[in-house]
């Protein structure tokens, strides 16, 4: 399926699935009560994907037109596209996430740093890493030149939406990933949009915590007991994936804590993990070197800060640590 293909998942329900689900690849979905309403759950963030996106909605929502729009969390790949909905479509987010929204760098912002990194990137040492890594965020995404449309619309836990006479069910489960994550549960179609609580073989960030959120939130996933669950990045999933990736919170949780323990930073504790024989079941996601940036978390964490979203130097020295870890990596295949 090429980027902009919009697949049925289920009974008036639609995905774009992008796969392998790498930086920036969010998935987003559209669900319509025909004849009345629909509702989107994410945009994208590249412009030209954005448009192509509502460009493939409008047979679909020709006689059901979008009244309302999710954006399931304050990471600018799920709702920087804002600004293709239509005028008249409400916005709803979690009230954490709106805050994160107007916290973090503008579109524009990221655009630079990336561009900047271009000839930053051939320089050695810190400043050169970061500004590596820092360019492979966007990829070749066309950024927005201005801030989009912020959702109008907040909540605290729970929130029923009205879709026509379809209802769909948010719920935030965050802080995990970032400080507002939410779902969206489509109970008529047996369908969860997860947004960034599930990352199926993509490696999964833990930006803000605790960690022991997002386990209580997959778990929350499970007890839903949907048919189908739409991950923020990666193939559309079941239990099994869902699965694996709790097993793979708990052993980053517990090899993470020992090398803590021996005194090791977030890099070298990640050159030892990728090292462990039990690393092999989860090596073959893609950006394994994203370990780091959860260790990093992690770490921040167990020296006795409160979660909270990173600061802009934590989160460079951490693509310091990513964009070191990659390079290592890939000298050895």
């Amino acid at each position: 399926m090429g980027d902009g293909g919009l697949t049925q998942i289920g009974d008036g329900v639609w995905a774009v699935v992008r796969t392998p689900g790498g930086w920036g690849e969010a998935n987003t979905g559209l669900v319509v009560d025909a004849g009345t309403a629909s509702l989107v759950v994410d945009t994208a963030w590249d412009t030209r994907l954005a448009r192509r996106i509502a460009e493939a909605q409008q047979p679909l929502v020709s006689r059901a037109p979008i009244t309302e729009a999710v954006n399931t969390h304050s990471d600018g790949d799920h709702w920087w596209g804002n600004d293709t909905l239509p005028a008249t479509a409400r916005i709803t987010t979690s009230a954490a996430a709106l805050r994160g929204m107007r916290e973090d760098l503008p579109p524009a912002a990221v655009a630079a740093l990336a561009a900047a990194g271009r000839p930053l990137a051939a320089l050695p040492g810190m400043l050169g890493a970061a500004a590596a890594y820092m360019r492979r965020v966007p990829g070749g995404a066309r950024l927005p030149l201005r801030s989009p449309r912020l959702p109008d619309h907040t909540f605290d836990t729970i929130l029923r939406l009205d879709v026509g006479q379809r209802p769909v069910q948010l719920e935030r489960l965050g802080p995990c990933h970032t400080a507002g994550d939410l779902i969206a549960h489509v109970p008529d179609a047996g369908i969860v949009f997860a947004g960034d609580l599930l990352f199926i073989g993509s490696t999964p960030i833990l930006w803000h915590g605790p960690l022991e959120n997002w386990l209580a939130a997959i778990d929350r996933l499970l007890a839903l007991d949907a048919d189908l669950y739409v991950p923020g990045h990666g193939p559309l999933c079941g239990p099994a994936e869902i699965r694996e990736l709790r097993a793979y919170w708990v052993w980053l949780e517990q090899a993470g804590r020992e090398q803590y323990a021996r005194g090791a930073g977030p890099l070298e504790a990640a050159r030892q993990l990728v090292r462990d024989p039990e690393f092999v079941r989860w090596g073959v996601w893609i950006h394994p070197e994203r370990i780091v940036l959860s260790l990093s978390t992690l770490f921040h964490g167990w020296d006795g800060h409160p979660p909270a979203a990173p600061t802009v130097v934590r989160r460079a020295r951490a693509f310091v640590d990513a964009e070191t870890l990659l390079r290592e990596l890939s000298a050895k295949r």
